[in-house]
Order: C-alpha cells, then structure tokens, then sequence
C-alpha cells in the first residue's frame, strides 16, 4: 500500500524561517573602498542550512555566456565562500586564489555540482577548476533535480542573473574613467562599491539556491534508503502475529493481523484467508475488556489506513 509522502518541496524548503534570518545578512553593507584596491573580494557566509560532508557546489558567474568568468562561489558544509573579481586586470590573481582554495578542499569533497552544465563545463574547463579536480572527478548537473529559478523567490536579490554582465561592464566602464577631479573620483567609488557589493550578494544567493536544490536531492535519496521501503510491512506484522498467536497472546496478535490485512492487497487469496482465520480465532478467545481494547486499536489502525 502506497504511503503519502511527507518530504517537503524546495519551496517549503526554502520558506523556513532560519532562511529569512539569514536574509538581514543582505541588508549590511558588504564592499568597502579598501576592497576594491584588493583583486579579490571575498566573503564568508555561514547559512543556515548544511550539506551532507564530502559534497561541494561551485556556482559561477560570468560576463555574460562567452566571457570570464567573474565570480564563484563554493558551498560545503554550511558555508558560502565567495571570491568575487573587483576588476578584469586582477583576473590572473583571481584565478590563482580561487584554485589554491578548490585544491584546498579537494581531498575533503568527492560529490561536486554545479547548475546547468551547458554553461558551467567550459567555464570550469577554461578557467582551471577541472583540471584542478582532475580527470576521474565529474561534477553532477543540480538542473536535473531542481530548477534554480523556483527557490528563493522572494528573497531580496539585489539583481536578477541576466543583469550580471550589464553590472560587470559598467564596473569595467568605471575602472577605466581617469580623472583628477576628487568629487568625481569618490563617486566613481561609490557606484563601484554599489556594483560589486550587489555581484557578490547576488552570487551568494545563487549557491544558496543551489544548495537548497542539493539538500532536496539528498533528502530524497534518503527517501529511498529508509527503512521503510526496504522492509515489507505487512510480511514483518505477520510474522509478528503468528508468533504472537503460537505464544498465545491472542489481543496483540489480534492487532497485528488487522495491522497486516490493512496494508496488504494481498495477491495471495491462501494467505490472506489464513491470516482472517488467524483473526477471527483470536478474537474469539478475547476476553470482553481485551476485545474493547483491541476494537479500540483496530478503529484506529482503519482510520490511519483510511488517511492514507
């Protein structure tokens, strides 16, 4: 008998509260001036959700489908660490700092996901991280288990991830704009912290989608492990009643053979009749305050039955 699932979706997922909490972390401010002057900022988030260990998500962001790439985001654990690019002449460093932090974490992670592998493959391929992983290390496509665009959705994304390249040129834009005039140097500033501040929380919202999409697979492949499904419950009750009978403890074989014909469509019509055989025999042999408790359980086993 087919049992109603209780796992939850990824949008009830991603409606607990704790996922709000972490929200207020979007409200701060982020970027400052110093971190522009660096070739990498880089953030560390704690989110309120954990992956199993040995599991790592890259997310990555580019300038647009055929540029660089320009940030990237790894979660395991319950963290986020992200390195976002401040500038394209910084983009060697960048690439340097995030492979010596993938190298760093390889040996403790043998799951690796990414989101859509149309567009992460040659990313990863053409910025280092596969080869980094090496040959034997396939990284698993989280669109086959969830779609990102679905998670999250009220969350306050300060950009959607089509406006990423229009962001990252017009930081580039400002990069490039000399001028003498401190007033316009200070907001030259301004908008670059405005830009970059909003890449890197955008770019931590999508591996929280991400891992919201991975905990949701693994949830369900432990669906599949439970003992539930590994164990026939009707088979398990009648074993239970037989010997329960044989014993001569009539009321709780009683139960256990309701429990058995209430959960089985029985294909066997022999079985079945020398399982109501078994039953009505038991309940002859109750006394009146035995059979009342039973009648009490059997009413509950019908109604549970029923629910399902």
């Amino acid at each position: 008998m087919s049992r109603k699932r209780t796992r939850k979706t990824l949008l009830e997922i991603s409606s607990q509260p704790e996922l709000w909490i972490f929200s207020n972390l979007l409200v701060e401010d982020w970027v400052t001036s110093i971190d522009l002057e660096k070739p990498v900022f880089e953030k560390k988030v704690t989110i309120p959700i954990s992956l199993p260990s040995g599991t790592a998500i890259f997310k990555i962001e580019s300038d647009g489908p055929k540029g660089k790439v320009i940030s990237v985001a790894i979660v395991h654990g319950s963290e986020i660490q992200l390195f976002q690019l401040t500038e394209l002449s910084h983009f060697p460093e960048f690439r340097k700092i995030v492979l010596k932090y993938v190298n760093e974490i390889y040996p403790n992670n043998f799951d690796f996901y990414s989101y859509l592998r149309s567009f992460y493959t040659p990313k990863m391929r053409e910025f280092g991280i596969s080869e980094t992983l090496g040959p034997d290390v396939s990284v698993k496509d989280l669109a086959e288990y969830g779609v990102k665009s679905r998670v999250l959705q009220r969350f306050s994304d300060p950009i959607q991830g089509y406006e990423v390249p229009q962001y990252w040129r017009a930081n580039q834009r400002l990069v490039s704009i000399i001028s003498s005039n401190k007033q316009k140097r200070e907001i030259i500033t301004k908008l670059r912290i405005k830009i970059c501040d909003h890449l890197a929380k955008h770019a931590i919202i999508e591996g929280l989608r991400c891992a919201v999409i991975a905990l949701k697979h693994y949830a369900d492949l432990l669906d599949g492990l439970t003992s539930e499904t590994r164990i026939n419950p009707p088979e398990e009750h009648q074993t239970l009643a037989d010997g329960l009978y044989e014993l001569g403890e009539f009321q709780n074989a009683a139960i256990f053979y309701s429990k058995c014909l209430s959960q089985s469509t029985f294909t066997d019509e022999k079985n079945r009749d020398l399982i109501l055989s078994s039953l009505k025999d038991s309940i002859e042999r109750l006394e009146p305050q035995d059979f009342l408790e039973y009648a009490l359980f059997a009413a509950k086993i019908a109604r549970n039955h029923g629910e399902e």
